[in-house]
């Protein structure tokens, strides 16, 4: 398959209509799923380092066509780890003006194939064109988006003799090719932070940058706002037109100095002690800051205590119909929950810590209930049609509605169980026609993930959640697709801040596993689990719980190793 795009092509003639692409490397995840090694005990097989690193070099004398282009894709991976004075010596003096090469990133899986058009060389000119498979894009904000396995990218590059009679790039697209092994040696992942609309948490918006820069370039970006589909789930306290006033924040005395412009002071006190928090988690978390306008620093409250959303309790299994605890290997049941007797559980979802807190069922696929305890038995608190299994958000809202969609999901607020207003529509266009299999929201209550299908295989989105000025949920925004290596999921969870855990399937395998998969980063698979049928795992633990079929339960820890850690156990869930 051959994909194009339209981008800004740079030549000595003219503007013309060029090919958009950008190639993203597969990094390593979060270490508590692990992606090699057997179920129980083992080596885990090291993972294939790839290709070396291509360093740079500058054009040699009488290089042909294709040396020169194969020059070039080398320098822009090193220019992206120092700077591009190399890869512009590729280029006509014209073109070296105009061309763009962070306007975006084409991330390919091996060294591009290269094609010279030779029935022109005699003439001074000739065409280079380059086919590689495509793995994802980065636009120029950093924003990654993985593509669809088995995509191909092609790009023409123009080239003339010079006065010197040596070979030059005259026609190029904005932007750079890099390999995955390159792509992950010279550009760096980094978590953007905004608050949430309460202003209790920082909410992380994946992005990736060059590392020669990626301080100055996460200032900015930071500064410039969210990605599209997060902007209306997040909070914005630099006040319009905050920028940096040069391009760099440099480290003096081991404090990084963040220059801005002007517009910065009409901030509050408490908004530019935010901003700092802010700024600071976006740069690391583990640097001191100062904000300097005009040379002074700027003055600002106490910068606030303020973290990324966690669940970091213990979770919970049904062993025949009563609600356990599990810890590490140990079971012992829940206190606050009595025997579910008459009850079909089929999902089980709780907030809070698990030795107290009070527990949801889905009875069968129609109703979702209260857990009976010793005082009361079930409350009824939605029923539907092949009901979704619940989730609870930070603000004690039930999430489900139906599996198939006519355009909304279901809230119900648990503080008015029972009552005519509990339940509510959140609208989410989007899912109209499509069947969801699972919806999980993450622990800062803006972010949902979907799993859904239109008929055509498993889409995985994350959208942002609208709330009104009670923090119930009134809309999703619309999504961003990650996971586009699967083709068939049933379940999906939160495993870090930005990362989603999916029990699914990729093309060539018939058993669904564990998948990885980043909110703007690369897919990957994890080691399987045979008959795996449910999925458990929550951000700030360093364990994800996969059951079986055959009711056995499966931990994976800071080990690369899946170890079996109970039997006679079903729907392991975590807080959430």
């Amino acid at each position: 398959m051959t994909t194009t795009g339209t981008l800004h092509r740079r030549t000595v003639r003219a503007l013309a209509a060029g090919l958009a692409a950008a190639f993203v490397a597969v990094l390593g995840a979060c270490a508590s799923i692990p992606t090699s090694g057997p179920v129980t005990e083992g080596q885990a097989t090291p993972e294939d380092p790839g290709q070396p690193f291509v360093s740079a070099a500058a054009p040699r004398p009488d290089a042909s066509p294709s040396q020169i282009v194969q020059g070039f894709l080398a320098a822009q991976a090193q220019g992206a780890r120092s700077s591009f004075d190399v890869a512009s010596e590729f280029l006509t003096p014209a073109v070296q003006e105009e061309w763009s090469p962070l306007a975006q990133v084409a991330v390919v899986a091996g060294e591009p194939e290269l094609v010279v058009d030779e029935s022109t060389l005699e003439g001074g000119t000739t065409t280079v064109r380059t086919t590689a498979e495509l793995v994802g894009t980065v636009d120029e904000h950093g924003v990654y988006t993985e593509e669809v396995p088995g995509q191909t990218i092609e790009i023409s590059y123009g080239l003339v003799r010079d006065d010197r009679d040596q070979w030059r790039i005259d026609t190029v697209d904005d932007g750079l090719t890099i390999t995955e092994t390159n792509f992950a040696q010279t550009y760096k992942q980094v978590n953007l932070y905004f608050p949430t609309l309460d202003r209790e948490y920082l909410v992380p918006d994946a992005r990736w940058f060059p590392s020669r820069n990626w301080q100055a370039l996460a200032v900015r970006e930071t500064l410039r706002g969210p990605s599209e589909w997060l902007a209306g789930s997040v909070a914005t306290v630099a006040p319009e037109g905050t920028a940096l006033s040069i391009d760099s924040v440099p480290a003096v005395e081991g404090t990084i100095s963040v220059p801005l412009t002007e517009p910065v002071t009409a901030a509050s006190s408490a908004d530019r002690a935010l901003l700092l928090a802010q700024l600071q988690a976006s740069l690391g978390g583990r640097v001191e800051i100062t904000v300097d306008v005009g040379g002074s620093v700027l003055s600002a409250d106490e910068v606030p205590t303020i973290g990324v959303a966690t669940t970091p309790d213990d979770p919970v299994v049904l062993a025949g119909d009563q609600i356990m605890r599990l810890q590490g290997r140990t079971t012992e049941p829940v206190a606050s929950a009595a025997p579910l007797t008459g009850l079909q559980p089929t999902a089980l979802a709780f907030r809070g810590r698990s030795t107290d807190a009070a527990f949801v069922v889905r009875d069968g696929g129609s109703r979702i209930v209260t857990a009976p305890t010793a005082e009361a038995g079930p409350t009824t608190l939605l029923t539907g049609s092949n009901l979704l299994a619940p989730s609870i958000d930070r603000y004690q809202y039930l999430w489900s509605g139906p599996q198939v969609q006519a355009g909304s999901l279901q809230v119900v607020d648990l503080g008015e169980a029972g009552s005519d207003e509990a339940v509510t529509p959140v609208a989410a266009a989007w899912l109209e026609g499509r069947t969801v299999m699972s919806v999980r929201v993450a622990p800062d209550g803006a972010r949902v993930a979907v799993v859904s299908d239109a008929g055509s295989g498993a889409q995985i989105h994350v959208a942002g959640i609208v709330r009104d000025e009670a923090g119930r949920p009134t809309q999703l925004s619309e999504p961003v697709r990650v996971g586009q290596p699967v083709l068939a999921a049933t379940q999906v969870t939160w495993v870090d801040r930005a990362l989603l855990g999916v029990l699914g399937r990729t093309a060539g395998t018939a058993e669904p596993v564990v998948q990885r998969v980043p909110v703007g980063g690369p897919t990957v698979p994890s080691s399987p689990v045979e008959d795996a049928v449910s999925l458990a795992s929550a951000t700030g633990v360093s364990t994800t719980l996969v059951g079986t079929s055959d009711s056995s339960l499966y931990a994976a820890g800071t080990s690369t190793l899946w170890t079996r850690v109970a039997t006679e156990v079903r729907l392991p869930t975590f807080p959430g």
